[in-house]
């Protein structure tokens, strides 16, 4: 429970910022692959988080793998394994598709887009969630929109609220590099997020922080 909590509140955090701060248009045709270093501040290294980007003019494919081991001492307190893809027509969610494996056990959500709103089916239900609906990964998007979030491990839609960006300076890869930082939090304002986002638009570094941990997600490569 704990690192499901963690890697949906990280992400979620991470694109709700990217809405807001991302502009320009879509390039005419990108493919890229994005592989982040999970870190957890109380259990060390918990696992990689991967994100292959195809955009062709105004459509978008993201495909995103997960990988998260819990461990202490050797026992493996918690695992997840993750398989989504999702995609875009110029900035607007169409389609969904994602297995969460949690310990052994897989939950299975698909979304769709149906006139105006989007249609989220899980084993919580079926909900219709507003057109502007964002999935909770940091490459999702590439304009502003709503702030309705898919939590795409168990298909609830939650909103969070946006603070300020400044120029910052951070320790990246062995080297002092500048970035926008940017806050978030949640509605209920008990969890805080931090995205540090280059000259590029990419999130290089994204974290989360509660009352008894703060993970920190690190692109590699």
């Amino acid at each position: 429970m704990m690192a499901r909590m963690l890697l949906s509140t990280v992400l979620s955090g991470a694109v709700a910022i990217c809405m807001i701060v991302a502009t320009g248009s879509p390039a005419a045709a990108f493919q890229q692959r994005y592989t982040y270093r999970v870190h957890d501040s109380v259990y060390g290294s918990i696992g990689t988080y991967r994100n292959d980007v195809e955009k062709i003019g105004g459509a978008t494919t993201v495909t995103t793998e997960a990988n998260i081991r819990v461990s202490l001492l050797g026992i493996t307190l918690y695992n997840q394994d993750v398989s989504r893809i999702e995609r875009w027509v110029d900035d607007r969610l169409v389609y969904f598709h994602g297995v969460t494996i949690e310990n052994g056990q897989p939950t299975e959500v698909d979304g769709r887009a149906e006139a105006d709103d989007f249609i989220v089916i899980s084993p919580q239900g079926t909900v219709s969630a507003p057109g502007t609906i964002r999935s909770a990964n940091p490459w999702s998007a590439s304009a502003p929109g709503g702030d309705a979030l898919l939590m795409p491990d168990t298909g609830l839609v939650e909103k969070v609220r946006a603070g300020g960006c400044e120029d910052a300076s951070i320790a990246f890869d062995g080297t002092s590099k500048q970035a926008r930082r940017c806050q978030i939090e949640t509605a209920n304002g008990r969890v805080r997020y931090e995205v540090w986002i280059d000259d590029s638009g990419t999130p290089v570094m994204f974290s989360m922080q509660n009352d008894t941990s703060k993970v920190t997600f690190t692109l590699v490569r």
